[in-house]
C-alpha cells in the first residue's frame, strides 16, 4: 500500500497533503472480480476495506453516471460550476444535499428554511448566498446523496427507483440475490473537491456499502467496531481531518484500523456500521457513488441486528418504521433463499446462521418476524401432501381433483 501511495503521489503531485499511511493499516486489495464478488456477498466487511483496482471497468460501471450530469462534469472544475453547468432538465429532475467547509475540521449544510428539492433550487440558494456574501465562493463544496427527485424506471431492470446511476454493481453479479438486502431505490452519487467529504459518522443502518470511484482521489479511514461509540464521542461526529493535521487528529487516525487512498477506477466495499470518514484530495473533482447492502454473513447480520441499539451511535439512528420495513425484507429474503433447492449446503448453513443471529441479537420486532416465519413453516410442514399422480383435471371446471 505504501508503494502504491507513492505511485499515486506522482499523479497528485508531491505537494499534495495526505493523512499518514502505515502498512498495517492498508486496505485489502484483490485483483479479480471473482475475489471481489466473493468478499462483497459473503464477507463481514467489519474492520476492513477491500479494494478492486480498475473495478469500474472490470464491473462494467463506466457508463453509470447519467448523461446530463456527465456533461456538466466535463465543463467543471468546482462543485458550484457543476450546478451552474447542469442542463435545465437535469437540474429539475435531480436532487441532493449541499455542504460547505468554511471552518477547519467542520462541515455545514447549505439549505433554505424549507427542505430543498431539485438541484436547480440548490444552485439558486447557493448563487444568491454567494452574491450577497453569505457563502464564500472559494470554500470547498460537496454534494451528497444526489439522486432523482421522483422514481423513474431503472434502465437495466425496469424497476421504479430514485437512484440516478444507470447501472449498478448488483446488476453485474448473477448471485446478487443471495445478499439478504441490496438497496436500489435511494442509492446516491457524491461530488466533491479538495477539502470536502463525509465527516466522521456511522450509517443510519449498520449495513455495508459498495463504493464506486469514477473520478478523483479520496482519503478514506475506518475505525474498528470496538471504537463504534468512543471515537465518535472523542473526535466528534461530523468532524473531518483537514490539513494541517493537529496532534490530536494524528492520534485519532492512529486509532483507525484502515487508512486508504482511493483512486480513480477503484471499486471498494466496507461496513457502514463502523465509524468512517472520507475527504477529497487533488485538483480533480471527486465523483463517487455507493450501493448499500447486507452480505450473507453471520457477523454482518449481527451488526444489522444492533441497528438503533446501544451499539449504534444515537444521533445516527434510522427511522424506526424504515428499519422495521428493512428487517421485513431481510427476513423474507433469508426465508426464501434457505428453501431454494438450488443452493449448496455451505450457503444454506450460512443462511441458517444468519437467521439464528437475527433471532438472538435482534430487537423485539425482529424476533416477532421470525416467530411468524417459524409458524408459517410449521403450517406448511403440517399440510397434507397431495399425490399429484392421483390427480386428474375436470375439463369443465379446469380445477384439479382427487382421482
Amino acid at each position: 500500500m505504501v508503494g502504491n501511495v507513492q505511485e499515486m503521489l506522482r499523479e497528485l503531485g508531491p505537494q499534495e497533503a495526505l493523512w499518514p499511511f502505515l502498512e498495517e493499516k492498508a486496505p485489502t486489495t484483490v485483483e479479480t472480480t471473482e475475489e471481489f464478488v466473493q468478499e462483497v456477498l459473503f464477507g463481514s466487511h467489519r474492520d476492513k476495506v477491500v479494494v478492486l483496482p480498475n473495478g469500474i471497468e472490470k464491473l462494467n460501471q463506466q457508463n453509470a453516471i447519467p448523461a446530463g450530469l456527465q456533461e456538466a462534469l466535463l465543463k467543471s472544475s468546482r462543485v458550484w460550476e457543476v450546478l451552474a453547468n447542469l442542463a435545465p432538465d437535469a437540474a429539475d429532475t435531480l436532487k441532493g444535499r449541499l455542504w460547505q467547509y468554511n471552518e477547519k475540521g467542520k462541515e455545514s449544510e447549505i439549505k433554505r428554511a424549507d427542505k430543498l428539492g431539485s438541484l436547480k433550487e440548490v444552485w439558486e440558494t447557493l448563487r444568491t448566498g454567494q452574491d450577497d456574501g453569505t457563502y464564500d465562493k472559494g470554500v470547498p463544496l460537496y454534494i451528497s446523496e444526489l439522486r432523482n427527485n421522483k422514481k423513474v424506471r431503472h434502465p437495466v431492470t425496469g424497476e421504479m427507483v430514485k437512484t440516478a446511476t444507470q447501472i449498478d454493481v448488483m446488476d453485474v453479479i448473477p448471485q446478487a440475490g443471495l445478499a439478504p438486502f441490496w438497496e436500489r431505490g435511494e442509492g446516491g452519487i457524491f461530488l466533491g473537491e479538495r477539502g470536502s467529504g463525509s465527516g466522521l459518522h456511522v450509517d443510519q443502518c449498520l449495513w455495508s456499502n459498495v463504493g464506486k470511484q469514477w473520478q478523483g482521489y479520496k482519503l478514506f479511514a475506518v475505525w474498528p467496531w470496538e471504537e463504534r461509540i468512543a471515537i465518535l464521542e472523542d473526535a466528534k461526529r461530523g468532524s473531518i481531518f483537514h490539513f494541517p493535521l493537529g496532534e490530536e487528529e494524528v492520534k485519532f487516525l492512529e486509532r483507525a484500523c484502515v487508512v486508504a487512498l482511493i483512486k480513480p477506477g477503484d471499486v471498494f466495499v466496507f461496513s457502514g456500521g463502523i465509524p468512517h470518514m472520507a475527504m477529497c484530495v487533488g485538483d480533480q473533482l471527486n465523483v463517487t457513488a455507493y450501493e448499500s447492502m447486507i452480505p450473507l454473513n453471520e457477523k454482518a447480520i449481527y451488526m444489522l441486528a444492533r441497528t438503533n441499539s446501544k451499539d449504534h451511535f444515537k444521533k445516527c439512528w434510522m427511522d424506526d418504521d424504515d428499519l422495521d420495513e428493512l428487517l421485513e425484507d431481510v427476513v423474507d429474503a433469508l426465508a426464501g433463499n434457505v428453501s431454494d433447492r438450488n443452493i449448496d449446503d455451505d450457503t444454506r448453513r450460512e443462511i441458517q446462521a444468519c437467521e439464528e443471529a437475527m433471532k438472538q441479537h435482534g430487537d423485539a420486532y425482529c424476533r416477532r418476524l421470525w416467530e411468524r416465519e417459524d409458524a408459517r413453516r410449521k403450517r406448511v410442514k403440517a399440510a397434507p401432501v397431495v399425490d399429484r399422480n392421483a390427480c386428474t383435471v375436470n375439463p369443465a371446471s379446469k380445477r384439479m381433483r382427487l382421482g
